[in-house]
C-alpha cells in the first residue's frame, strides 16, 4: 500500500483495462533489478552439460516447457552465433580499453538476441512479434534496463546543464541550504566543476602549489566511476600541468605535462578544495583562482538542455545516451538482455516487436521504477545500518562500480560522484544505539574516545542532513563539526571529542553542538584520506547515543 501511494504521487495513473498488469509491474520495479546484480555471474554460468549459452541466450531461444502440456520435453538449440558473439565481447573485455566503439560489435549487440533465438546471423521478417517477450518479462528487462541507464542519463543532464565545454567553474563559499552545487554536498571543501569534450585533443589541467592543503580532481566516465584522480593522494600538492586525454582522440603530446588517459570523449571533472574559516576560505579561493583549463584543439557545444524523461521516452533517451558513450565490454550480458525491449546503443523500444499490452507492462515498470528507486534506496541503507551499529558503511565498489548497477543507480540517490574509499569513507549515520531512526524529536550524541577520532590524512567531517539530503538551516549557521576547522573544534582535557546532535543548545561548552531539523534526519560522517584501519575496518565509528 506505502509503495502504491508513492507511485501514484509521483504522476503514476493505470488506465483500468490495464489494472491486471499492476501487480506484475510492482514486482518488477521492485524485485526486477535483483537480477541485474547478478547478470554477469548468470550469463556466464556454464550449464549441466558443460555448454557455454549465456542466461540471456537461453531466455531468447527457450520457452515454456513442453512437459507441462503432456508433450516431450526437448533442450532448447544452442546458438552458434550467440556463441560467437559472446566469443567476440569476451575478447574486448579482455583490452585494456575494453569499449565497443565499432559500428559492427554495436549491431552485433543489437542483434543478440534474433540470433539467439533463430541461430541465423540476421533477424527474419515478420518473426520480431514471435521472439518479443511478454509483458512481465519486459516489465523485469526495463527495470534492468532503467537500473542500468538512469545514471548515465544524469551525467548528460549535468553536460547540458553546463554553461560551456572545458570551462572550470569554482565556488566561492561553502554549500548551504540555499546553495547546493551537488546533492548532499560536504561543507568542508569548495567545489569545482567542468565538463570535458576531449574529441578535439587533449585539455590540460594546470594547479598551482597548494602546499599541504588537501585537494582533489576526480575525472569521471559518462558511466559514473570514479576513472582517475589528479590531487593530493595521487599526483602530489603541485605545481602541476595534466594532459587529459581521450584514448579514442588526438593524440597530442603537450610539453611540460604528464598525460592522463581516459576512455572516453566525454568527462566530468569535479574538484574540491579544502579549506576552514574565513581566513583560510581566503587563501584557498586564491589558489583556486589559478586553476585553469586549456584545450589543445576544437571544442564543442554542451547538449541542449531538456526535462528528464520518463515511462518509454526515458528508456529511448539511454539508447541515445549509449549511442554517445559506447558501454565497456564488461556490460555485454546485461545490454544482451535489455536489446530484447529495444535499448542499446543505436535501439529504439518502437523497433522491438513489444505487443500492445508489453509496451503499456514496459511503460509502468519504468514510471514505477524510477518513484520507487528512492524508497528502494533508502530500504537498502537502513538494512546496511542495522548490520553496523547505525551506521550504512559503503560497499567496496563505491566510485568503481564495475558491473553493481544496483549500487551506480542507488548512489545517485544519496549523494552522486561518490569517491572510492581510498580517496574518502562515508558513513551514513541512520540508526541511534538501539537501531531506531534518528529524530529531532530527541537529542543524541557522538563520543570519540581519547585516541579514537577518524584516522585520517586530510580531515574527517559530521554533517546532518534533512530527509531531502540538504543541509538544516538553524540560528548558528553550522551545518558539520569538522577537525579542518581546529579552532571550532571542541576537545576536552583529556583528549575526547563529544558532537551532540539536538534541536536546542544543549549548554555545555566542552561539547559540540550540531543543530539538528524537527524529524527525521541523518548525519554523515567523513573521512578524507582514510588510514588503513578505517579501510579494513579495524576503526569502527562509535554509536549515535540518544541522551
Amino acid at each position: 500500500m506505502y509503495l502504491t501511494e508513492i507511485v501514484m504521487k509521483r504522476g503514476v495513473r493505470v488506465a483500468p483495462g490495464a489494472r491486471w498488469l499492476w501487480v506484475g509491474v510492482l514486482t518488477a520495479a521492485l524485485g526486477g533489478t535483483a537480477l541485474i546484480g547478478g547478470a554477469g555471474d548468470a550469463a556466464a554460468a556454464p550449464r549441466p552439460d558443460g555448454s557455454d549459452v549465456s542466461a540471456a541466450t537461453e531466455a531468447a531461444g527457450t520457452s515454456v516447457s513442453p512437459a507441462a502440456h503432456g508433450a516431450r520435453a526437448t533442450p532448447a538449440r544452442p546458438a552458434p552465433s550467440a556463441n560467437r558473439v559472446n566469443r567476440a565481447l569476451a575478447g574486448e573485455a579482455a583490452r585494456p580499453a575494453a569499449l565497443h566503439r565499432s559500428a559492427a560489435l554495436r549491431r552485433a549487440l543489437s542483434m543478440t538476441v534474433a540470433t539467439a533465438a533463430t541461430g541465423t546471423d540476421s533477424f527474419p521478417t515478420g518473426l520480431t512479434a514471435v521472439f518479443a517477450p511478454g509483458p512481465i518479462r519486459s516489465a523485469i528487462l526495463a527495470v534492468q534496463a532503467l537500473t542500468y541507464g538512469y545514471p548515465l542519463l544524469e551525467f548528460e543532464r549535468f553536460r547540458s546543464e553546463t554553461p560551456g565545454l572545458n570551462i572550470i567553474r569554482s565556488q566561492t563559499g561553502f554549500a548551504a541550504p540555499d546553495v547546493v552545487p551537488i546533492w548532499r554536498p560536504n561543507t568542508d571543501t569548495l567545489y569545482s566543476r567542468a565538463t570535458l569534450d576531449l574529441s578535439g585533443g587533449p585539455v590540460v589541467l594546470s594547479i598551482p602549489d597548494m602546499g599541504d592543503r588537501y585537494f582533489s580532481f576526480q575525472l569521471n566516465d559518462p558511466y559514473t566511476n570514479a576513472i582517475s584522480y589528479i590531487g593530493t593522494r595521487t599526483t602530489g600538492s603541485g605545481p602541476g600541468r595534466y594532459a587529459i586525454t581521450w584514448d579514442g582522440g588526438p593524440q597530442v603530446a603537450v610539453e611540460g605535462a604528464q598525460t592522463v588517459t581516459v576512455p572516453y570523449r566525454n568527462i566530468v571533472l569535479l574538484g574540491r578544495t579544502l579549506a576552514g574559516d574565513a581566513a583560510d576560505q581566503r587563501q584557498a579561493i586564491a589558489l583556486m583562482d589559478q586553476y585553469s583549463l586549456t584545450p589543445s584543439g576544437p571544442t564543442g557545444s554542451p547538449p541542449p538542455q531538456t526535462p528528464m524523461p520518463s515511462g518509454l521516452a526515458m528508456l529511448d533517451a539511454i539508447s541515445a545516451a549509449m549511442e554517445l558513450n559506447p558501454p565497456p565490454g564488461s556490460d555485454a550480458a546485461v545490454l544482451q538482455a535489455i536489446a530484447r525491449i529495444g535499448v542499446g546503443p543505436g535501439l529504439r523500444v518502437a523497433d522491438s516487436g513489444l505487443g500492445p499490452l508489453a509496451r503499456i507492462a514496459v511503460d509502468l515498470a519504468v514510471r514505477a521504477g524510477f518513484a520507487a528507486a528512492s524508497f528502494r534506496t533508502a530500504s537498502n541503507q537502513y538494512l546496511a545500518a542495522l548490520g553496523n551499529h547505525g551506521w550504512a558503511a559503503p560497499p567496496s565498489a563505491i566510485g568503481n562500480y564495475g558491473t553493481d548497477y544496483k549500487l551506480r543507480a542507488g548512489v545517485f540517490f544519496v549523494g552522486p560522484w561518490a569517491n572510492i574509499r581510498d580517496e574518502a569513507i562515508y558513513l551514513g549515520g541512520l540508526l541511534d544505539q538501539t537501531l531506531r531512526p534518528l529524530n529531532g524529536c530527541n537529542s543524541y550524541q557522538i563520543y570519540f574516545a581519547p585516541g579514537q577520532e577518524p584516522p585520517t590524512d586530510a580531515f574527517w567531517s559530521v554533517t546532518v542532513y534533512d530527509p531531502d539530503g540538504s543541509l538544516v538551516a538553524n540560528p548558528i549557521n553550522r551545518y558539520s563539526v569538522s577537525s579542518s576547522r581546529p579552532d571550532e573544534l571542541v576537545r576536552r582535557p583529556d583528549g575526547s571529542v563529544v558532537i551532540v546532535l539536538s534541536r536546542d543548545d544543549p549548554g555545555d561548552t566542552t561539547v559540540n553542538w550540531l543543530p539538528v531539523p524537527r524529524g527525521s534526519f541523518s548525519a554523515y560522517m567523513r573521512l578524507y584520506l582514510p588510514h588503513e584501519p578505517a579501510l579494513d575496518g579495524r576503526w569502527q565509528p562509535p554509536p549515535i547515543t540518544r541522551l
